[in-house]
């Protein structure tokens, strides 16, 4: 949320020659480049129909302009024409940019094609997934093949072929369970996939939803949290109640407004609270407080003073800890024991160590990036490059460390009958029950295994995770920030933080849904507020309080259409939502 529009150019990006150059419409006006891409989809193909063009110009439009209204009608098709064309893709959500990814990609109108998708569902709603099928079905009926790498349960009810491989994941998997029909896959014993496909989760699982606080007064100052009318982008004079320490979902249609209301402004806005000590924040307070949203919203709202009216019981939590979707970063010499900063503590014992004192070793001479504790061969890399002219790169183990990436200097100092190396081998699973003495380094390992992700060794490699690993790892990283200090045990004190999350459910499996779905109760259990911005049906099945923004994305949303318990959801009829939640609450 920060910079300005440039001065020059006033943001339209191109110099004052570029800028000049117009188009002439029959009866209007003549337009500009920047002009023509501030419009929305139909409203370009609208225009572009009248061009006044010259013989030459007729020669040069006759190819260029059926490709171009191909792809905006695309656009309209996967729901994306509210979307003026020059709008910045980091302000788009996460539905809205993937299926801009698709318009590009499928809007070529090909046929012999092979087509390979990975989760293309990510980030849609139930509702715009339908559409997304239709989509994929109309492009195979004309002749095209379609492999597409999936969980979404809707898409592989539609599937003429499934290939399902397991049973388990890492290195509990590697095996070809299916390859036929949708219901050969569910009568496959050893598929976990066909078990949920044949009996979907059974909600609650926490085995009743949680009652919520009565009213939403100001009186009741520890049981509700305000954010009182939020006039911001396309979100117009509402008002948000959300309940404390319960498990709250976020749903919508793409594009809503559900990241603008919760992350963009909700979350900023408690941190202020909480940096402050103020009960009641107002929305001028919160501009003066953050310059950096005040110059955004300087240039991007004119009607009003502030984005808020007043937030009441921001201060009630101990910070905000936020897990969005951008990925981690995948360097090689990145594990999933640096990333959790799990291994900062495993070095620090290390070089408390008796033998570690004596030779004066830190606890950077145990880190496989350092001079002294890698192996000058590989550099800590534990493989060697072999650049292969013509071909791709080949890599073959270190022959002086084995793939340990340590020196042979560290082989004799060990922790627990542990080298350093082999505390990186090993898996979560076997960590958790190796740092058992440590209560942090024990519920940090116990949060891999119980987000599923427990076959993982400490210093696997990042670039050999998968899209959904890195998610979880990404999760259970900002859930451990959360985890109660020493200090804080030793007192019996239970920090109050609120979670964040945006769709946590990307690149898993249901059966790992169902796992997420145990440790978000475990988190309110402990006394935290969550609040989820999700489309997947069974996390929303699983809410306290249910929070619905629409009805339509764009300028033809930002209304909060519901905001209660799971069961009310039913009775709305506006609601794009409720059709998919029908046989999902009992």
């Amino acid at each position: 949320l920060t910079g300005s529009p440039c001065p020059e150019c006033k943001g339209e990006r191109l110099n004052r020659l570029s800028r000049s150059v117009r188009v002439s419409l029959k009866n209007k006006a003549a337009l500009s480049l920047p002009e023509l891409l501030r419009m929305e989809p139909d409203k370009l193909i609208e225009t572009l129909g009248q061009l006044k063009l010259d013989r030459r110009g007729k020669a040069i439009a006759t190819a260029i302009l059926p490709e171009i209204e191909e792809r905006l009608k695309f656009m309209g098709s996967v729901g994306l024409n509210y979307l003026c064309l020059e709008r910045p893709t980091d302000t788009l959500s996460g539905g809205e940019a993937q299926r801009i990814r698709l318009a590009s990609q499928l809007g070529t109108n090909l046929a012999g094609v092979l087509y390979v998708l990975d989760e293309p569902s990510i980030g849609l709603h139930a509702r715009d997934n339908e559409r997304l099928i239709q989509m994929l079905e109309a492009l195979r009926d004309k002749g095209n093949t379609l492999l597409v790498v999936e969980h979404d349960d809707a898409i592989m009810e539609r599937a003429d072929n499934v290939i399902d491989l397991g049973p388990g994941a890492g290195i509990h998997g590697g095996k070809l369970l299916a390859n036929g029909s949708l219901s050969q896959l569910k009568k496959n014993k050893n598929s976990l996939t066909g078990r949920y496909l044949n009996q979907s989760i059974a909600h609650p699982l926490h085995q009743s939803y949680r009652s919520l606080p009565s009213g939403k007064t100001k009186k009741e100052t520890g049981q509700w949290m305000t954010l009182n009318k939020v006039t911001f982008r396309n979100l117009k004079n509402q008002t948000l109640h959300l309940p404390i320490n319960r498990l709250i979902m976020v749903a919508g249609v793409s594009g809503a407004g559900k990241s603008t209301l919760i992350r963009d402004l909700l979350g900023p806005a408690i941190e202020t609270a909480i940096k402050s000590e103020t009960k009641k924040l107002t929305g001028s307070a919160f501009l003066k407080k953050r310059k950096d949203f005040a110059t955004f919203y300087k240039e991007d709202q004119q009607k009003t003073s502030s984005p808020f009216e007043e937030l009441i019981n921001g201060d009630a939590f101990k910070k905000v800890i936020e897990v969005d979707q951008s990925p981690i970063g995948k360097t090689p010499r990145s594990t999933p024991a640096t990333y959790l900063g799990a291994f900062d503590t495993i070095r620090t014992f290390f070089a408390s160590l008796p033998e570690s004192k004596i030779h004066g070793y830190k606890p950077g001479r145990f880190s496989f990036n350092t001079i002294g504790g890698r192996c000058e061969t590989c550099k800590g890399a534990g493989r060697i490059k072999l650049e292969m002219d013509f071909l791709p790169d080949a890599y073959l183990p270190c022959d002086d460390c084995q793939g340990s990436r340590y020196s042979s200097e560290l082989a004799d100092i060990t922790w627990k009958n542990k080298t350093i190396a082999e505390i990186l081998a090993l898996t979560f699973e076997e960590a958790a029950e190796f740092f058992n003495f440590h209560s942090q380094l024990k519920e940090t390992m116990q949060l891999m295994v119980d987000t599923g992700l427990g076959y993982l060794t400490l210093g696997q490699s990042s670039p050999t995770l998968s899209g959904g690993e890195a998610q979880r790892l990404k999760l259970v990283t900002e859930l451990a920030k959360g985890l109660q200090t020493y200090t804080e045990r030793s007192r019996g004190i239970k920090p109050q933080n609120l979670y964040i999350l945006e769709e946590p459910t990307i690149g898993l499996h249901l059966s790992d849904c169902e796992k997420l779905i145990h440790v978000l109760h475990r988190l309110v259990n402990q006394g935290h507020t969550v609040i989820v911005i999700e489309h997947h049906a069974d996390l929303l099945a699983e809410a306290d309080y249910l929070v619905e923004i629409g009805p339509e994305g764009g300028p033809n949303g930002g209304k909060i259409l519901y905001q209660g318990n799971l069961k009310g959801i039913l009775k709305n009829d506006q609601s794009p939502t409720r059709p998919y939640l029908v046989n999902k609450i009992t």
